[in-house]
């Protein structure tokens, strides 16, 4: 961690949960606001730091007002199109629940600091093509997922508006672990709650939900492209409203069951040791050390949201994570990368991924498409021995957390 994602820590760290006021030179002010923004932090930082940065420079202090105001239209058009969603579910009498936006600001101290993307909802699957069929007569076009996608399909509609529909919670993994975890996530809308938040009436998960269903995306998106500083505040606001005791009786039995508590611990001590959350007695656990939170803090931080400082990021997902499960395990980087590519072949050439010994076919002919690739410059090459070392280090950090590891 340097010292501008220092300083931006304790930015964040009051803007969240007050406490002492940080002092910010007016030299780091600039790229201060350039890392909030990689982190998807954007909106609660600039508040912070605006008369600073107006003293640098009136150009750069009219750029940034000029984007928070940007933000600021779309997080209040993000919950007119919440409140435009329940309507429409209602109207067709389809039961639905609002995924991650608008439910993670419901815990935020102020909704307006927490920057709103798209649309996400949850409808069940014999409800799906209904609810496809209203979203069409609200004035949405299908973007994508409509054929190869057996988790949402997305829709957009003019000027900036991005709905996706899910069939099922993304992240879950595969295995005994992820039936059990699909077991519960089917109970999303049963128990669903109806809230009003900046005049935006929506159906979001209740606590426990709410917390797995964070839980699963963070690590989906961890151990692929990486995710920022706004997926941390998420949780860390989500815990500290939670006191101890009613925390332990909804999350730790089950979390436990799924794999997931320890996952849950590092996140809150995390959240505690950066953000300065609440300490929660809860989290200790005696197997989760400094080093690691600072390693975890530093993934973060060095990936920005989705991993957009690192472009290495999507290249380094074959040597980190078992494909589409989320799941990481204790091989190597090279281990890791032959059972990504024998998972493709099996995927992309059923009929050598029926029979074992005709797998190494599979490899020529991932190579050949690979090596096309480069020569028509459709994938570029880009420092791999440096790609090859990240990927490691990561690998090595998200192992240590026993991911769905039932105890």
């Amino acid at each position: 961690m340097n010292q501008i994602q220092g300083q931006l820590l304790t930015i964040v760290r009051y803007q969240l949960f007050g406490g002492d006021k940080p002092n910010v030179s007016t030299e780091d002010v600039k790229p201060i606001l350039k890392e909030a923004a990689a982190q998807t932090v954007f909106t609660t930082v600039f508040p912070f730091v605006r008369e600073e940065l107006k003293a640098v420079s009136a150009e750069s202090f009219a750029r940034a007002k000029e984007r928070f105001s940007g933000n600021a239209i779309a997080n209040a058009n993000n919950f007119f199109e919440h409140a435009e969603l329940h309507a429409l579910m209602k109207k067709h009498g389809i039961p639905y629940c609002a995924l991650k936006g608008l439910a993670s600001a419901y815990y935020y101290p102020e909704a307006s600091l927490r920057d709103m993307g798209d649309v996400d909802f949850l409808v069940r699957g014999q409800d799906f093509e209904r609810a496809k069929e209203a979203v069409l007569s609200a004035g949405f076009e299908i973007d994508h997922g409509e054929e190869d996608d057996k988790v949402h399909i997305a829709f957009s509609r003019r000027p900036a508006s991005v709905w996706e529909q899910h069939r099922r919670v993304n992240g879950i993994p595969g295995g005994a672990v992820g039936e059990i975890i699909a077991g519960e996530t089917d109970r999303i809308i049963d128990t669903a709650e109806q809230v009003e938040l900046d005049g935006a009436v929506c159906m979001i998960p209740d606590a426990f939900h709410h917390g797995l269903i964070m839980l699963l995306h963070v690590i989906a998106h961890m151990t692929s492209e990486g995710i920022g500083l706004r997926h941390l505040c998420d949780w860390a606001v989500f815990a500290e409203k939670i006191p101890n005791g009613s925390f332990m009786e909804l999350f730790e039995q089950k979390l436990r069951k799924f794999g997931l508590w320890k996952f849950a611990q590092i996140l809150t001590l995390t959240s505690e040791k950066y953000l300065g959350t609440s300490h929660r007695e809860w989290a200790e656990n005696s197997e989760i050390d400094d080093a690691q939170l600072e390693d975890f803090i530093t993934d973060i931080l060095n990936g920005g949201n989705f991993g957009k400082k690192d472009v290495n990021r999507y290249r380094e997902i074959k040597y980190i994570s078992n494909r589409g499960e989320g799941t990481v395990d204790s091989k190597n980087v090279v281990s890791q990368a032959f059972g990504t590519l024998n998972q493709k072949v099996r995927r992309d050439h059923k009929h050598i991924g029926k029979h074992t010994v005709l797998l190494p076919l599979g490899w020529v002919a991932e190579g050949g498409k690979y090596a096309g690739m480069l020569i028509t410059g459709k994938r570029k090459t880009s420092n791999t021995s440096a790609m090859l070392k990240e990927a490691a280090k990561r690998k090595d950090i998200y192992s240590k957390m026993d991911l769905f590891e039932a105890e």
